[in-house]
């Protein structure tokens, strides 16, 4: 490793953790995360800037370094904006972007100073090519990442879905 790298990995030996902490990386060894950490894009927002756009093309997975980022979706019809989560420091967002070239179903925004570590769908795919056990590696962990927020999306779905069943019935019972 060359000695630029090695005061840049000391510099941001934070890093590390953070990458670590997330899923998508929490299975690497240390020479891997290394080579993680080489292709990562380093991004930093003020209060009130858009990471990304809803509409946008993805580019990546986002993770929060320091700061928080609220991701949002804006319905069409009246321009009311929902807040799907909210990301704060060690978390992250916008996975679904390195499985695919599509267009971000919502949009991200920093509600304070914010520093993000951006990990490029092209990076994955160099990983993929350079380096094919960590490509599948990082895929098996990012198919379980989405797996699981399928998991969460139905049953958030079957509670509204029930919810409304149930509003349905009283409201019906009542008028007879």
């Amino acid at each position: 490793m060359n000695r630029l790298l090695q005061r840049w990995l000391e510099r941001e030996k934070p890093l590390f953790p953070k990458l670590r902490a997330i899923p998508l990386f929490r299975e690497l060894n240390r020479r891997d995360l290394q080579a993680v950490v080489e292709l990562i894009e380093m991004r930093k927002y003020s209060t009130g800037d858009v990471v990304f756009e809803q509409g946008a093309l993805g580019d990546g997975i986002y993770v929060v370094l320091k700061g928080c980022v609220e991701v949002v979706q804006v319905d069409g019809k009246d321009g009311e904006k929902v807040l799907l989560a909210q990301s704060d420091s060690g978390s992250f967002f916008g996975e679904t972007a390195l499985l695919e070239d599509a267009p971000r179903t919502a949009a991200a925004v920093a509600t304070e100073d914010t520093k993000l570590a951006l990990f490029p769908r092209d990076a994955l795919h160099l990983l993929a090519e350079q380096r094919p056990h960590l490509g599948v590696k990082i895929a098996i962990q990012l198919s379980r990442i989405v797996a699981e927020r399928l998991r969460q999306t139905n049953h958030s779905l079957q509670v509204a879905r029930d919810e409304l069943a149930a509003k349905q019935k009283e409201d019906g019972g009542g008028e007879s």
